[in-house]
C-alpha cells in the first residue's frame, strides 16, 4: 500500500514536470540572455554519430566531464543521472541486476544472459557482474531503454547501456586524481595520451582504490564490505593509411574484497540455527533490525575477480561508405567465498554452512559492420556478427549441513544478420526499419557428487529468431521532434545451473525471454537553446520473462535459487528528461521514470517463504504454488526522480572559479522478492549528494569537497528470507550499500 506522503510526492513531481513544460510553452517570450545555449550531446545509439536530440530512441546520455564533476566513479553510481535504472546488490556480484523500466536479470546460473546488456567500446560484456567496476576516463555514457535487439551484440530485451571511453589526443595531456573519503576510502586514478609517431597515437589510465568495510564483525573486530580495486587500460589508434584506421584497447581489473557480508534483520523468537542451537549460542552481540551493521562471522566473506580484455578495432574508408571490423575477447575469473549460517559458533570446531564458488568466462566477438553515407533520401547500417562464451564454475557447501559439490560448464555461440535503414520521406517525415536474424546454441556439462551423483557429458539446444524495429520521426520544425515506433526484443534461452539440476532440468532449458515494446515520444529544444525537454510513453509486453526466487529443494530441504519463466509482463511508464542553462552559470537536469511494472500471467509460481494458505498458498506435493497474476513485479519502484543542479562562481579577482553541484535521487518503495513476500520490503526514500570546491581552468586544477547521502539516510539494497537454516523460523537478512551512510571527502584534479 502507497502512503499518503508518497503520494503527494508523486503529485508535487508531476506538477514540477507540468510546470517546465508550461515554461517551455512560453520560449517565445524574451526571458533569456543572448547566446546562451546547451552544450549538443552526440551519441551512437544507432551505430553513427547523431545529436540525442534528432534520434527516435529513448536514450540518457552523460558526458565524460559530468561524471568527473558528479562524482561518479563506479557503475552503482550511474542511478544519479538515470531514473530509470535500478540496481540490486546480491550476496555477490554474479547476483546482482542491472533493471531498466523495471526489467532486469536476477540470475545466479552461469548459463543465463542478462536482459539489460552491458557494452564497452562495442564489445559487451559477458557477464553483467563484470560491469560493476570503476568507471575511469569515460567519454561518454549512453543508457538505452527498451529493447534493443537490431544493433547490438546478442540482442537485448530490456536495454543497452553503453560505455565510450576516451580516444587519445593529438597533443600531449594529462591529468591525475586523487580522492578521500574521511575514515573510508583512498582511491588514485590518472590517464596520459599523446602522439608516439605522426600515425600512432596513444592513451593510457589507471586507478586504484582501497575502500574499508562499512560492516563490523564483532567475532574478530574487523570491518567487512571493503577490499582494493585496480586496473588500467591503453588505447593504440594507428592511422594505417588516409582510408584505414586501425584500433587496439587492452584493459585489466582486479578485486579482492571482503564481501558481501549480509547482516541479520529480523529473527524470530526461538530460531534454532541448524535447527538445534537456539539462538543465544550464535546471535549474542548482534540486535538485529534495519539498521543493523554488525554480524558475528567465524569466515571472512571473500569476493575475488580478474578481467582482461583485448579489442581490435579496423575501419575502412571506401569512398563515402565506411567498413568495420570490431573483435573482441574478454577473459573473466571471479571466486567468492560466504558465510551462510551468519555466525561463529562451531559444534564440533568447524563452521556450520559455508559456501564457495569459482567461476570463469571466456567471450570471443566478432562484428563486420557496413555504414553508407547519408544520401539525400535514406541512409543505411547492415551487418553481421558471431560470439561465442563458455562458461565455467565450481562449487561447495557445507560441511555440517545442506552439504554439495558440483562443476559445470555452459557454452554459447551466436550468429546473426542484422541492418537498419532511414527513409527520408520528405523534409519534416523519416521512417526507420531494422531487421535482425539470430540463430544460437547453447550446451550444458554437469558433474555432481553431494548431495547425490550425477553425471551430464553435455545436452544442448538451438533456437532462431527474427527481431526488428519500425520507428516514424516527425521533425515539427528545428526545436521540436515527435516519433513513435515499435521493437521488438530477445534474450535467448539458457540452463538453471544449479546444485539441484537435474535430466528434468537439462532437457528443459529455461525458454528465450522476449519483448514487444511500442513508444511514444517528442524531443524539443527551448528558449533558444537554452532548454531541453524529452518525454516517452511505453509500453512493453515480455513473454517467459526469465526472473529468479528463493526457493527450497525439496529433495534435500537446502536453500537454493530458482530461474524461473514468468508467464507474462508488461510494464507501462512515462519517463522525463529536462535540462536547462538558468544562467550562464547554472544549469539543472530533472530525470523521471513512472513505471508500472506487473506480472499478467504467472500461474503455479512457487509460494514465498512461509507463505500460508490463507496468504494465498495452495499446499502440493513440494512447497506450495501460488498464483502470482496481477501482481508488481520485484525491484520495480513506481517512481524514481532525479534531480542534479551545477553553479560556477566566477572569482574575478582569484586565479579560479568556484563550483557547487548537487544530485538528488528519490525512488518510490520495492519489493524485492519475485514471489511477493511482504516482509522483504524496502520503503520509499532519497538521497542528497553535494559537491563544493574551485577550479582553476587555465592551472589545470579542480578541488572538491564533497558529501554524500548527507542527511545520513539508511536504506537497503536487498533482503532476504532464510528460514531453512534456522528450522523453518522466520530470520532475514539484508544488504546495506556503501550509499546507505554519509560520507565526506575530499578530491583533488590535475591536468597538464
Amino acid at each position: 500500500m502507497k502512503t499518503e506522503s508518497t503520494s503527494v510526492f508523486k503529485r508535487k513531481s508531476l506538477s514540477t514536470i507540468i510546470g517546465l513544460a508550461a515554461i517551455g510553452a512560453l520560449s517565445h517570450t524574451p526571458v533569456h540572455a543572448e547566446g546562451l545555449v546547451l552544450e549538443e550531446i552526440i551519441v551512437t545509439a544507432q551505430k553513427r554519430a547523431e545529436s540525442v536530440q534528432d534520434i527516435p530512441v529513448a536514450v540518457t546520455a552523460v558526458q565524460g566531464d559530468t561524471l568527473d564533476k558528479m562524482g561518479i566513479k563506479t557503475f552503482s553510481d550511474l542511478t544519479k543521472v538515470s531514473p530509470s535504472l535500478t540496481l540490486k546488490q546480491g550476496a555477490n556480484k554474479n547476483n546482482s541486476p542491472i533493471s531498466l523500466r523495471g526489467v532486469g536479470t536476477n540470475a545466479y546460473s552461469m548459463g543465463v544472459e542478462s536482459s539489460v546488456a552491458v557494452i564497452i567500446d562495442d564489445v559487451p560484456v559477458a557477464r553483467s557482474a563484470q560491469a560493476f567496476s570503476n568507471l575511469v576516463d569515460v567519454e561518454r555514457i549512453e543508457v538505452l531503454r527498451g529493447p534493443q535487439s537490431t544493433l547490438f551484440g546478442k540482442s537485448s530485451s530490456a536495454g543497452v547501456i553503453s560505455i565510450t571511453t576516451k580516444a587519445p589526443s593529438d597533443e600531449f595531456e594529462a591529468d591525475i586524481e586523487y580522492s578521500k573519503i574521511l575514515g573510508n576510502e583512498n582511491r588514485v586514478s590518472g590517464s596520459m595520451s599523446g602522439r608516439l609517431t605522426d600515425t600512432v597515437s596513444v592513451r593510457a589510465s589507471g586507478y586504484y582504490s582501497d575502500v574499508d568495510g562499512h560492516i563490523e564483525n564483532i567475532t574478530d573486530g574487523k570491518d567487512l564490505n571493503g577490499g582494493i580495486n585496480k586496473g588500467g587500460r591503453a588505447k593504440i589508434v594507428w592511422e594505417a593509411s588516409d582510408d584505414l584506421l586501425v584500433t587496439f584497447i587492452g584493459d585489466y581489473n582486479e578485486s579482492d574484497e571482503d564481501c558481501c557480508a549480509a547482516p541479520l534483520n529480523y529473527v524470530a523468537d526461538g530460531a534454532l540455527l541448524a535447527g538445534l542451537a537456539p539462538d543465544f549460542l550464535w546471535l549474542p552481540g548482534v540486535v538485529p533490525s534495519g539498521d543493523n551493521t554488525d554480524v558475528r562471522f567465524d569466515t571472512t566473506p571473500k569476493s575475488t575477480s580478474h578481467d582482461w580484455s583485448g579489442t581490435l578495432r579496423m575501419e575502412y574508408s571506401l569512398g563515402d561508405y565506411t567498413l568495420s571490423s570490431i573483435t573482441g575477447y574478454r577473459d573473466w575469473n571471479y571466486a567468492f567465498q560466504r558465510d551462510m549460517d551468519s555466525s561463529d559458533f562451531q559444534p564440533f570446531g568447524t563452521p556450520i554452512l559455508l559456501q564457495s564458488s569459482q567461476s570463469s568466462t571466456k567471450l570471443l566477438t566478432q562484428e563486420f559492420r557496413i555504414n553508407s553515407p547519408s544520401f539525400d533520401n535514406y541512409e543505411y547500417v547492415a551487418g553481421i556478427w558471431y560470439s561465442k562464451s563458455e562458461n565455467e564454475r565450481t562449487f561447495e557447501r557445507g560441511p555440517l549441513t545442506f552439504n554439495a559439490d558440483w562443476d559445470a560448464e555452459t557454452e554459447s555461440e551466436s550468429m546473426a544478420i542484422f541492418g537498419q535503414v532511414k527513409f527520408n520521406l520528405s523534409e519534416q517525415w523519416t521512417l526507420i526499419t531494422g531487421l535482425r536474424y539470430n540463430h544460437e546454441e547453447v550446451s550444458v556439462g554437469y558433474h555432481r557428487t553431494i548431495p547425490n551423483v550425477y553425471d551430464l557429458d553435455k545436452a544442448s539446444d538451438v533456437d532462431e529468431v527474427v527481431t526488428g524495429k519500425l520507428a516514424l520521426q516527425y521533425f515539427v520544425n528545428d526545436d521540436v521532434m515527435l516519433f513513435g515506433g515499435y521493437s521488438r526484443g530477445y534474450k535467448g534461452q539458457g540452463y538453471d545451473v544449479s546444485s539441484s539440476f537435474s535430466s528434468f532440468t537439462a532437457a528443459n532449458p529455461v525458454a528465450p525471454e522476449t519483448s514487444d515494446a511500442f513508444e511514444l515520444g517528442v524531443k524539443t529544444t527551448l528558449l533558444d537553446g537554452r532548454a531541453q525537454l524529452n518525454a516517452v510513453l511505453f509500453t512493453t509486453e515480455y513473454q517467459d520473462f526469465q526472473a529468479q526466487s528463493g526457493t527450497v529443494d525439496p529433495n534435500t530441504g537446502s536453500p537454493e535459487l530458482k530461474l524461473n519463466n514468468v508467464g507474462d509482463l508488461e510494464t507501462t511508464g512515462l519517463e522525463i528528461d529536462a535540462t536547462m542553462l538558468i544562467t550562464e552559470n547554472f544549469q539543472m537536469q530533472l530525470g523521471l521514470a513512472y513505471i508500472d511494472a506487473q506480472i499478467t500471467s504467472f500461474e503455479g509460481a512457487d509460494c514465498y517463504a512461509l507463505q500460508t494458505a490463507a496468504q494465498g498458498c495452495v499446499p502440493d506435493a513440494h512447497n506450495g504454488t501460488q498464483d502470482l497474476s496481477g501482481e508488481d513485479l520485484n525491484n520495480s519502484p513506481d517512481l524514481k526522480v532525479t534531480l542534479a543542479g551545477e553553479y560556477t562562481l566566477p572569482l574575478q579577482s582569484m586565479p579560479f572559479d568556484g563550483f557547487m553541484n548537487f544530485s538528488y535521487q528519490w525512488q518510490d518503495d520495492v519489493n524485492f522478492d519475485l514471489l511477493g513476500n511482504p516482509v522483504l520490503k524496502q520503503d520509499a526514500y532519497g538521497i542528497f549528494n553535494l559537491n563544493l570546491g574551485i577550479d582553476s581552468e587555465e592551472d589545470g586544477y579542480r578541488v572538491t569537497v564533497f558529501a554524500n547521502n548527507l542527511f545520513d539516510k539508511n536504506y537497503l539494497a536487498n533482503m532476504t528470507q532464510n528460514q531453512a537454516i534456522y528450522g523453518g523460523a522466520d530470520v532475514r537478512s539484508h544488504q546495506v550499500p556503501r550509499g546507505a551512510q554519509r560520507e565526506v571527502g575530499i578530491r583533488f584534479n590535475m591536468s597538464f
